[in-house]
């Protein structure tokens, strides 16, 4: 492994390195950090490395990894990356990627608009005390009090707020992780309701910090305020690098709506193995 060929892109100001590679050494979590390093590196939030999927129902397997080289299950806004590259690449509208945790379904809506389809939510599957009912976990800290748990093919902790605060998010967030109640770690967010039809967050995502914006985390938001009766099927959710469509569906599918960008192609130049 002398060279990588990669691919620079970002949804909405969440960014990611792209490699498309079966190459098992650049899942190594030293590799990743030095990637993800914005100073020494190329600089992400999270990597992705895809290769062709075993199956024959799916057009490619995605591998997530956090800039702190952490695995995360999905990531909306890099699905949407993908997309925007295999359906050129694949030459299709609509494409099944393989994750770790459930299949994925991507549609070209036309204008630079893709669509994900990030499945259904689930309540269970996040360890919990028997203290807590209806997944409600009161940490009543200085501005995280109630938070809503939930897993979308990754984990989400969402918290309703009167306002958005970067430092305190920041803070309690990792007063939080201190505590070591999600063993795997957890994706917080706050959110302020506006109306049935728009909401405004922001995310500390685990293994990275707070993110210009996070599509799994604008859909576990909705979610959530669909259960609580703030807002309706449909939801424009607005964050610092941007707004997604989230739409609920009859089936209770969530469905992610949304841009991508591509920035560079560029190849990376491996020496003594590093």
């Amino acid at each position: 492994m002398k060279s990588l060929n990669f691919i620079k892109m970002h949804g909405l100001g969440n960014d990611f390195v792209i490699f498309n590679s079966a190459e098992e050494k650049i899942q190594d979590p030293k590799f990743i950090k030095r990637i993800a390093d914005r100073k020494t590196g190329i600089g992400c939030d999270l990597v992705v490395i895809t290769r062709n999927s075993d199956t024959d129902y799916c057009d490619i397997y995605a591998k997530f990894i956090n800039a702190d080289g952490s695995t995360a299950e999905i990531c909306g806004n890099a699905l949407r990356c993908l997309g925007k590259e295999f359906f050129k690449l694949k030459k299709k509208k609509h494409l099944v990627v393989e994750t770790d945790t459930r299949l994925i379904d991507l549609e070209d809506y036309g204008n630079g608009n893709i669509c994900v389809d990030m499945g259904k939510p689930e309540y269970d599957s996040i360890s919990l005390s028997s203290e807590n009912n209806n997944n409600n976990i009161d940490f009543d800290l200085e501005y995280l009090k109630i938070g809503f748990v939930l897993n979308i093919g990754n984990p989400h902790l969402i918290f309703f707020v009167k306002d958005l605060n970067k430092n305190l998010l920041e803070k309690n967030s990792k007063e939080i992780e201190n505590l070591k109640f999600f063993p795997d770690g957890i994706n917080i967010s706050v959110v302020k309701v506006i109306n049935k039809g728009l909401l405004k967050i922001m995310t500390h995502e685990r293994g990275v910090g707070i993110t210009q914006a996070c599509g799994s985390a604008a859909c576990a938001s909705v979610l959530v305020a669909k259960e609580k009766s703030h807002v309706s099927n449909k939801v424009c959710v607005e964050m610092t690098g941007g707004n997604l469509n989230i739409e609920v569906t009859t089936n209770n599918h969530i469905l992610m709506i949304g841009t991508a960008k591509k920035v560079y192609e560029g190849v990376l130049d491996i020496k003594n193995g590093k």
